[in-house]
């Protein structure tokens, strides 16, 4: 399913891109992203694909500036979720290799700002598994390609 962010959503996605990004070199902390794209855009399609996940889930997003969760948000279910979203059609789910705590289950959004569609998800178990450890060029992540993650709806 193909979800795009009205407007105001698209405004609002962009402020808090570039406050979070503000804070977190403020803070000294360093930009871990794992392509090529600049920190802004890194920043924008991150929060926008957590947007556009918890639009479709029909719950809130964590809107946090100041201290930036593991988890993007709560399914009704009282699952915490982290979003990863890529510009790839065939992208992978991908996570750095110290996440994991505060988090149940991964969701792949696959898009570019503003529009995203949902490619699956898997538990944290599922994910964070040495089989699934791979160098994608930059350092080593866990990763799932699409056809192995469970199909949304």
């Amino acid at each position: 399913m193909e979800i795009t962010l009205s407007p105001e959503e698209q405004r609002y996605a962009k402020f808090l891109a570039k406050k979070r990004h503000e804070h977190a070199r403020k803070e000294g902390k360093v930009n871990v992203r794992k392509g090529p794209q600049s920190d802004e855009i890194t920043d924008l399609e991150g929060i926008a694909g957590e947007m556009a996940y918890c639009k479709l889930m029909n719950v809130y997003p964590d809107f946090q500036i100041d201290v930036i969760p593991d988890a993007d948000c709560l399914l009704h279910t009282g699952h915490a979720v982290d979003v990863k979203t890529t510009k790839y059609a065939s992208g992978k789910l991908i996570a750095a290799r110290w996440k994991g705590e505060g988090v149940d289950v991964y969701a792949l959004m696959v898009g570019e700002f503003p529009t995203y569609k949902f490619a699956g998800f898997t538990s944290k178990e599922s994910l964070i598994d040495p089989k699934n450890l791979t160098d994608l060029g930059r350092g080593q992540v866990f990763a799932m390609a699409q056809q192995d993650l469970n199909q949304p709806f």
